[in-house]
């Protein structure tokens, strides 16, 4: 079943095909029909120089918390033949539109902004204005609804759980869960059969969350940015968790999490630490660790019950799911060469899971 467009993602669309349909000689024929994985359809521009075709992404908002991973979708997701993909979104920053044209990404905002770059088509509207913004981030992409969207995403048989287990796994009010299934609905990402509710279009709900965690969830569960004492070695980590008095209490994940779990040959450069915040600087001290805002090591909260991978242990330490290593790779620029694996090996079966 086609994942629908919410009615927000359809007014981006509109406003940001206007910019193209007011180019002079331009046409643009326009379809809702999903052409299947993380895009919201696709369009037609024609003129006299010719035709070219594009599938649309649409991004309700666009800062530089994400920009580098929406490149990362954009350049990595599987697309229809002989079509461009196209960022559309409320707003592009001049920095952002930069940054963009540096890397070869196509993109129109609300404001009309614009970069077209298909040979021959060659169009860029650049300086216009912040359009006014509308209503705040979705419920499900605020932190209680991405909490909520983890626990489909790792398990997609969790869709039907009972309403209790559910506030209690992802941590989040119990009268949350009913508003927030509803907006799964009509979002088109959960449908309900003979047998129950089911999760639908997971890849595509995958790389919404992925954006709202980095920009949303994880500011909230971000406990410290800390460096390790220049006596150890970051692969050495795991070795002082094992020392710990606490360290059942440790779940490791980021980059070294992902080098333990899939690639062990490689040295890692950055790592992630989940842990009880009343915990945190009794273990900073255990561990070697001192506050540093540059710092390679960073400590991040748990949140509900299901953040723990029961299934593996590496070097006798605690895993965090594959699903939150995955989250974390996105905000690393050298983590982005793990993700194809991680996603391969741990996550993809998962959501092509249908048993």
């Amino acid at each position: 079943m086609s994942s629908k467009v919410t009615q927000r993602d359809e007014g981006i669309i509109q406003n940001c095909l206007q910019s193209i349909r007011n180019l002079p000689g331009f046409q643009v024929d326009f379809t809702l029909k999903k052409l299947g994985g993380p895009f919201a359809g696709a369009i037609k521009i024609k003129g006299e120089w010719g035709e070219k075709y594009y599938y649309l992404k649409v991004l309700p908002q666009l800062t530089p918390a994400v920009a580098e991973l929406v490149m990362h979708q954009l350049k990595t997701t599987p697309a229809p033949a002989n079509c461009a993909p196209l960022l559309l979104t409320h707003y592009v920053s001049p920095n952002l539109a930069a940054k963009f044209k540096e890397k070869g990404f196509e993109f129109a905002d609300c404001a009309g902004n614009l970069l077209l770059r298909n040979s021959p088509l060659y169009v860029e509207i650049s300086g216009q204005k912040h359009p006014p913004q509308g209503t705040g981030l979705d419920r499900l992409f605020r932190p209680a609804g991405l909490k909520l969207i983890y626990l489909f995403l790792r398990n997609r048989h969790a869709v039907n759980a009972s309403y209790r287990v559910l506030a209690d796994d992802a941590g989040i009010a119990l009268g949350a869960i009913g508003t927030l299934l509803g907006e799964l609905e009509n979002r088109g990402n959960l449908i309900k059969t003979t047998n129950g509710r089911e999760l639908v279009e997971a890849e595509e709900l995958l790389q919404r969350w992925q954006l709202g965690y980095l920009e949303t969830l994880r500011p909230r569960i971000l406990l410290q940015q800390c460096s390790l004492s220049d006596a150890f070695e970051l692969a050495q980590l795991p070795e002082l968790i094992q020392r710990s008095n606490e360290a059942s209490q440790i779940i490791l994940g980021g980059e070294l999490g992902a080098r333990l779990l899939c690639d062990k040959g490689e040295v890692a450069q950055a790592a992630c630490l989940y842990l009880p915040p009343a915990l945190q600087l009794k273990l900073m001290l255990q561990l070697h660790l001192t506050p540093d805002p540059e710092g390679n090591i960073t400590l991040l909260k748990p949140f509900g019950t299901r953040n723990l991978w029961h299934r593996s242990q590496a070097e006798g330490v605690n895993l965090v799911d594959p699903l939150l290593i995955y989250a974390e790779l996105a905000s690393l620029s050298q983590g982005r060469n793990m993700m194809e694996k991680l996603y391969t090996q741990h996550i993809l079966p998962r959501l092509a899971d249908e048993n």
